[in-house]
């Protein structure tokens, strides 16, 4: 049995008194149901030569089969070799801290990767624990603590035990460390986002007042940018317009009087539960623009004629 790292190398010696046409070498972890990866020999060795099989990054014992053609007759020769850890002291394994299903549906990857001599994460999920039916992965992406799983590619069945493990490639040295902790969970129903864009820099008032910029009415202004009246709120546009529908930050509640609750907080901040958001202003999009609502769908109507914040 031969032993390596992350490549395994044999001499190939035999005797035949016609030419060898075709040699090939198949490998699998050993006990595995998988198929043999198939590798061909080329050009065809002579005996004595030394065949190097492609990169493995898979530690553990694999069975090999080794198969020369001649004259349309095959011969099988049956071996086994070890691959070794194929981590460097620098790619290290990640840890899976926790799997988050948000009420949405969202999954959220909670790990830990170590960021020295990163190139990029790597994460699967599969619908069984050893990994033979992986129906989402991610890689070259920038790493993130609490990573988001994109899932609007609708291959990730719904209410469902699914596996995730993650791996770390590094850059220089290259190579891949071994697989983390695989962590099970359970998938939760997908609600699609009906406002997917987030703004941090929302101001809004209520129609409890008159004019959204007075501040001896609101004790405040929406004009101010560092008001008590900033909002992390969604749309249905990509960018602040006419047209927009508000939703609250969950991209699922429309911005309506029903759910404002947590808008009231007091002073200037009254007056969302019972007549909705009236003016809203987007401090990093046209900033001194204030928009008219209509509170009672939330729907961006226009740019005010009465209201602006240039003066």
């Amino acid at each position: 049995m031969a032993i390596a790292t992350c490549n395994i190398s044999f001499n190939i010696n035999y005797t035949s008194s016609v030419p060898i046409t075709a040699a090939t070498a198949s490998y699998r972890i050993k006990g595995s149901s998988d198929p043999y990866e198939v590798y061909v020999i080329t050009p065809v060795p002579a005996s004595g030569s030394l065949v190097t099989l492609p990169e493995i990054l898979e530690s553990g014992e694999y069975e090999l089969l080794v198969e020369l053609t001649a004259s349309g007759a095959v011969t099988t020769k049956a071996d086994s070799f070890k691959i070794g850890d194929c981590r460097t002291s620098t790619c290290e394994i990640p840890e899976i801290k926790d799997v988050q299903v948000q009420e949405s549906g969202q999954i959220v990857i909670d790990y830990i990767v170590n960021t020295t001599n990163l190139s990029t994460p790597e994460y699967q999920i599969s619908t069984d624990p050893g990994f033979k039916n992986v129906i989402h992965f991610r890689v070259d992406f920038d790493y993130v603590p609490l990573e988001n799983v994109f899932m609007d590619g609708g291959n990730i069945p719904e209410n469902q035990t699914l596996y995730i493990r993650a791996r770390k490639h590094c850059a220089s040295p290259s190579g891949v460390s071994g697989w983390s902790n695989v962590f099970d969970f359970v998938s939760g129903t997908r609600i699609v986002k009906r406002a997917p864009y987030t703004f941090t820099e929302a101001f809004c008032v209520s129609g409890n007042f008159k004019d959204p910029t007075n501040s001896a009415e609101l004790g405040t202004s929406i004009c101010w940018d560092e008001g008590t009246l900033q909002k992390t709120i969604n749309l249905t546009t990509p960018v602040p317009q006419v047209g927009a529908y508000i939703y609250l930050n969950d991209g699922i509640t429309p911005a309506v009087p029903a759910n404002l609750q947590s808008f009231e907080t007091g002073g200037a901040n009254i007056g969302f539960k019972d007549k909705g958001i009236k003016w809203v202003r987007f401090r990093n999009y046209n900033g001194n623009r204030i928009y008219d609502v209509e509170p009672s769908t939330g729907l961006i109507t226009r740019v005010s004629a009465t209201f602006n914040c240039n003066t």
